[in-house]
């Protein structure tokens, strides 16, 4: 793993760490308006200082490209004038979401008296180890933010001038709310600051990793801190035994053309036995659009001059205008290759059966399952988030898109009236004692 060291630069681990400890105890408290205000803020930074950060962003990008780093790549790391009005809107948007902090999940008194509540609290101070992606500095830092948390942020030096505008930019907001400055503290720091950060169990609660698989393997295998993961997003579409082709087409183009580069985009098609007559005209539209196609054999036999697929194109996240299409029996045979050959990450049907849908949904294991709908609504502000600050295709703590509930947990809150568990162990000249059994 590469953490693009920045030898001028350097950074205490432990004082990054404690900072943070600090910060958290005082956001966990912060009023909800104090917290928005910061966001707030935070919106009017990108929008004054807007030419700066698009500077700042084209200097990234020409030395990314002298580094040689990959065209696709490149355009993650992308954070031009509509980007920044995106992350506006997701700043107003998540400072407008209801406040997580001290909801109440479930109450009730139970049978001895007792007044019970589970409330949702703060995990703590949050870590974020990315590449490229400077609209992570944003999103990372805004959710954390609201949810009462730390963050600490640490991306990759290919934004290193953009990610340091942006640091500044959390400081002065967060001044501006009366907040302190460990709030959202953006780092740059070594490969070796890194790992050290990873084994402060003591002091950072949870790691969220962004980038390729690499990274997020090196990140699991090193942290002694829970980490939330997001391996890869080998992601499917399931053409069924009767769909609009219309439809079906375009639910395919948008799923692996709009933004080939994100992990949602789709990388294989999968097509019903039952329609392989229309894969002259799916591929064709795929051509159409620069995307190179590779097939299995019956999709060879139906199309000239599609390259052959192998096993090691169902497993591959091409990223890519690249997609791999196979001919499958039917239902159950797409179901045995999505939750085979995928990452648990997002897999969609196209059907006008009913019962073709609930049985794909029930049964394929991805964290986001759609029906006649593009991949590309796996994401946090089309489910209503602002944004998301990753995706999980873990289980634990989180699963799918993560918002600002995601980054909470909860703690129980029990009321009594003097009840005890065991006899009482004082004389019996005071009114009113309750026992639990």
């Amino acid at each position: 793993m590469n953490f693009n060291t920045t030898p001028e630069q350097s950074i205490d681990p432990m004082t990054i760490a404690r900072t943070a400890r600090e910060a958290f105890q005082v956001l966990a408290l912060a009023p909800t308006e104090q917290k928005n205000r910061a966001l707030r803020a935070m919106a009017d930074r990108l929008e004054q200082d807007r030419e700066d950060l698009i500077a700042a962003n084209a200097a990234d990008l020409a030395a990314a490209r002298e580094g040689g780093v990959a065209e696709n790549l490149v355009k993650r790391l992308r954070f031009g004038d509509e980007k920044i009005t995106g992350r506006i809107g997701s700043l107003r948007k998540i400072a407008a979401l209801p406040d997580p902090v001290g909801q109440t999940l479930r109450a009730e008194r139970r049978p001895n008296g007792l007044e019970v509540a589970r409330v949702r609290v703060p995990l703590g101070v949050v870590l974020n180890v990315f590449e490229a992606r400077p609209h992570v500095t944003v999103n990372a830092g805004a959710f954390c933010l609201k949810a009462g948390n730390a963050a600490i942020l640490r991306g990759g030096s290919e934004a290193r001038r953009c990610n340091a505008l942006l640091g500044r930019f959390w400081r002065d907001a967060l001044a501006e709310a009366g907040l302190p400055p460990g709030a959202v503290q953006v780092i740059a720091g070594s490969h070796e600051t890194v790992h050290e950060l990873l084994a402060l169990d003591r002091w950072i609660d949870l790691v969220i990793p962004r980038g390729g698989k690499s990274l997020v393997e090196a990140v699991a295998r090193q942290s002694r801190i829970p980490v939330v993961k997001h391996f890869e997003g080998v992601c499917h579409v399931y053409l069924d035994e009767q769909f609009e082709l219309d439809e079906a087409i375009g639910v395919a183009l948008d799923s692996k053309c709009l933004m080939p580069e994100v992990c949602n985009a789709m990388e294989t098609l999968l097509v019903s036995e039952a329609c392989r007559e229309h894969l002259p005209a799916i591929v064709e539209a795929f051509r159409g659009e620069g995307v190179s196609v590779r097939g299995c054999p019956r999709t060879r036999e139906a199309v000239a001059g599609v390259e052959a697929a192998g096993d090691d194109d169902w497993r591959t996240e091409y990223l890519d205008l690249v997609v791999s299409i196979r001919v499958v029996p039917g239902v159950d045979a797409a179901i045995d290759h999505v939750n085979r050959f995928g990452s648990h990450h997002t897999d969609v049907i196209v059907t006008g059966r009913l019962a073709a849908a609930e049985w794909f949904t029930e049964r394929v294991d991805s964290g986001v399952v759609l029906v006649n709908a593009s991949t590309m609504f796996c994401d946090g502000e089309s489910l209503g988030m602002g944004a998301e600050i990753g995706i999980s295709t873990d289980r634990l703590h989180a699963r799918g898109p993560m918002g600002l509930e995601e980054l909470t947990t909860y703690k129980f809150i029990i009321r009594g009236r003097g009840h005890i568990m065991g006899p009482p162990r004082t004389r019996k000249t005071r009114v009113g004692w309750f026992r639990t059994r």
